[in-house]
């Protein structure tokens, strides 16, 4: 993550697109790695919770980045916020919940590789 200049001269070189992950974590890294990534990942859980993950996700497109929304191991609860922000991004990758044996909530649901939000207020979530 702070190692932005091989990462540049990596990029120049690439023939790959290349994602920034631990290298995004506020808003102030963003104009940083234009020419450095042509696309970041945000994790909730890093980046400060949902208001802060929507406003890098707008400023990281109106830089021409694609986004992604990843995560960490995590209870329902943060993968349900990040889901409610997909519809946001061009990929997402939100599944940390199902790795988790005594998660605490319910939430979002995958059906056929799709999530699938509550219909209930708020994030919608239950307790387990």
């Amino acid at each position: 993550a702070d190692r932005i200049d091989d990462l540049r001269w990596l990029h120049q070189r690439a023939s790959l697109p290349l994602m920034g992950d631990e290298s995004c974590r506020h808003p102030a890294d963003i104009p940083k790695l234009v020419g450095v990534f042509d696309a970041l990942n945000f994790k909730l859980d890093k980046t400060g919770g949902m208001m802060q993950t929507y406003m890098m996700i707008q400023m990281a497109r109106s830089l021409g980045f694609k986004t992604m929304l990843g995560c960490m191991v995590s209870s329902s609860c943060s993968i349900t916020a990040a889901a409610h922000l997909s519809p946001l991004v061009d990929y997402a990758d939100l599944d940390g919940n199902l790795l988790v044996a005594n998660d605490p909530y319910r939430g979002v649901t995958v059906k056929d590789g799709k999530l699938i939000l509550p219909n209930r207020p708020g994030l919608g979530l239950l307790p387990a």
